[in-house]
């Protein structure tokens, strides 16, 4: 009898990618740069975990849900119906110890924000015709569901409302809210090509997204001339924009993949499946899932190389200073460029930092006045449109998207002002030949961010008083009428009969208009605080260049000075070196500089063949 030796656990092999990334860590700690090295790291630990997503929108009735629980392997999940269904934006989340299966979690505006239910609480929250979403005091402004990992992965899957058309607001704010790989899911059926809406919007939306992919659905009931479809809709994104003119178009039938998930029968099951084609759009769905997650890794090597840079030139400097020779052209030039630099007297630079920053201020402040009109007028412009007024379902409908709206515009023009604050740092410290630290660009970002974190009592969705005079006058019309009616028919009580009917019209009319109002003075709050919040972010990033960086770069100023008078004097001292000591100088650069360029090589060829152009044919 023989005994098995104990298997030991192996670790898998680091990647390329992760070898290229540790030879630019290497090379940064033996040329002091370990705190860059290491904020390039704390980049892609904050990146792993995220879930990309595909973010489904459609017009009403295109088979959007059902094509999700195709897609998910999940009937019932998504609630499906003939009309118009989802009142609400839902995400379906992997499950996770956090987000177990079988929960579901609802997003308020106000305290808590998040609130778990049970999962088959869900669809009482989002239906459109809901007594529970209609009645609710503060109704949600979206869900999510965690659901079994499904044949795309961790993905999360978002389902926009087919309530109230396409909405750019709710793609927005999914593809925001990602922070990872989002991809656009168009969803349009086989009865006919996609309508001048869809394509307007596809085109709009194409524009914010890496990758698009159109789902022509409903394929098992227009088997006739679904094929006919698929190319009409071809050639329309072909002729209407370019860019759109070789996107994945695949046909599918939600219906038949929804059917197979729950068909017990194997063979069965697999001819449904295979019939509905659901494998074709989960394998065109995977390609730029694949591609968008290997943008953190890509991100990282090429500011591994950046970073590099700086320490390289001073080196080739220093070696150029000592009798050795500068190899390559561009590094010759950059070599030439800080030997320049590094001759001018910092002391002599004079700034204007506080006309600066008041013409950013005033160059931002602006922007949020335009910002804030634009949103205003399109609201103000998009209830005028409702004359007749607006029922409840729309006004859930209509709030929900101005959420939405409100989160992107915020979101967006943050990002604006946080990046016209570091653009201004980049340009004061680069006056000077310096960069701004790390430490003062994250002040500047959770300067704005902090903007947006107060309180926010979410949007009103009270009814306006309905107008007295409205009945008024609907009591009037209906006598009036109840009059004519009695003396053609002789019939005394016509305008009681009237009176009731014209009566409960106006009702239903003036609750209809006090409704739109209602909305309407939500917009124009919402408008204010939009405006409010910004123009909070502006002082509050322009604080930080104003106060804290002048400090700071004053400080940074005086060490960039004594750091450039060393290497003046270190590269002095090279020239009048003897030969042997440069000779054991030589010994000790070169070797530097062959670990730098031998991690930055190593960096770049991981770039080339993450991005497949490794072999791609030179022009």
């Amino acid at each position: 009898m023989t005994s098995e030796a104990p298997k030991t656990e192996t670790k898998p092999k680091p990647n390329s990618a992760t070898l290229a990334f540790r030879q630019l860590g290497a090379a940064a700690k033996a040329n002091d740069r370990s705190e860059q090295f290491a904020a390039i790291a704390r980049m892609i630990k904050d990146s792993q975990g995220r879930q990309p997503s595909v973010v489904v929108v459609g017009e009403m009735n295109r088979g959007k849900s059902t094509l999700i629980n195709a897609i998910l392997g999940a009937p019932g999940t998504s609630p499906v119906g003939p009309t118009e269904t989802t009142g609400l934006s839902v995400s379906y989340v992997p499950e996770s110890e956090n987000f177990p299966f079988g929960q579901a979690e609802l997003e308020y505006a106000s305290e808590p924000r998040l609130r778990r239910i049970p999962a088959e609480e869900l669809p009482q929250w989002v239906r459109i015709d809901s007594p529970t979403l209609l009645d609710a005091e503060e109704p949600p402004l979206q869900a999510s569901r965690a659901v079994k990992k499904s044949p795309l992965g961790r993905v999360t899957i978002v389902d926009t409302p087919g309530s109230g058309g396409l909405s750019e607001a709710y793609v927005m704010r999914a593809i925001a809210r990602a922070q990872d790989a989002s991809v656009l899911l168009m969803v349009t059926d086989a009865a006919g090509r996609i309508t001048k809406p869809a394509l307007e919007f596809l085109v709009h939306c194409s524009t914010m997204v890496e990758s698009v992919v159109l789902a022509v659905t409903k394929i098992d009931l227009y088997r006739g001339h679904w094929q006919a479809v698929l190319e009409e809709n071809r050639q329309v994104l072909a002729a209407r924009d370019p860019r759109l003119a070789n996107i994945p178009i695949i046909p599918v039938s939600g219906a038949w993949g929804e059917r197979a998930a729950a068909e017990p029968d194997e063979a069965r099951r697999r001819k449904l499946y295979g019939s509905s084609n659901v494998h074709e759009l989960i394998r065109a769905l995977r390609a730029p899932l694949e591609r968008g997650s290997k943008l953190p890794t890509l991100n990282a090597l090429r500011q591994g190389i950046a970073m590099l840079e700086k320490p390289l030139i001073q080196l080739e400097t220093e070696r150029e200073a000592l009798g050795g020779i500068v190899e390559k052209h561009d590094n010759l030039l950059a070599v030439r460029d800080h030997r320049e630099k590094l001759l001018r007297t910092f002391e002599d630079s004079k700034y204007d930092w506080n006309a600066q920053v008041d013409r950013v201020r005033v160059e931002l402040t602006a922007a949020n006045a335009r910002l804030s009109r634009e949103f205003g007028a399109h609201w103000k412009d998009r209830l005028q449109k409702y004359g007749a007024g607006i029922s409840e379902k729309q006004s859930v409908a209509l709030m929900n998207e101005m959420a939405a709206d409100i989160e992107v515009q915020v979101g967006r023009a943050l990002r604006g002002i946080v990046q016209r604050g570091t653009s201004l740092l980049s340009e004061l410290y680069a006056a000077a030949g310096m960069d701004p630290q790390q430490g003062l660009l994250q002040e500047v970002e959770r300067r704005a961010l902090e903007a947006d974190a107060g309180p926010r009592g979410g949007l009103d969705r009270g009814t306006a008083s309905i107008d007295p005079r409205m009945m008024v006058s609907g009591v009037l019309m209906g006598s009036g009428i109840g009059g004519m009616l009695t003396a053609i028919t002789s019939v005394v009580f016509m305008p009681v009969i009237g009176v009731a009917v014209m009566g409960s019209f106006s009702i239903i009319l003036a609750r209809r208009q006090a409704k739109r109002q209602s909305v309407m003075q939500t917009a124009n709050d919402a408008t204010i605080e939009l405006r409010e919040t910004l123009d909070r972010a502006v002082r509050g990033v322009l604080g930080v260049v104003s106060t804290d960086a002048r400090k700071v770069f004053d400080r940074d100023l005086r060490q960039s000075v004594t750091d450039a008078k060393t290497e003046l004097a270190r590269l002095e001292s090279a020239k009048r070196a003897s030969e042997s000591e440069r000779e054991r100088r030589l010994a000790q650069i070169d070797p530097k500089i062959e670990q730098i360029e031998s991690a930055m090589a190593a960096a770049h060829d991981e770039i080339l063949r993450l991005t497949d152009r490794a072999s791609a044919p030179g022009p």
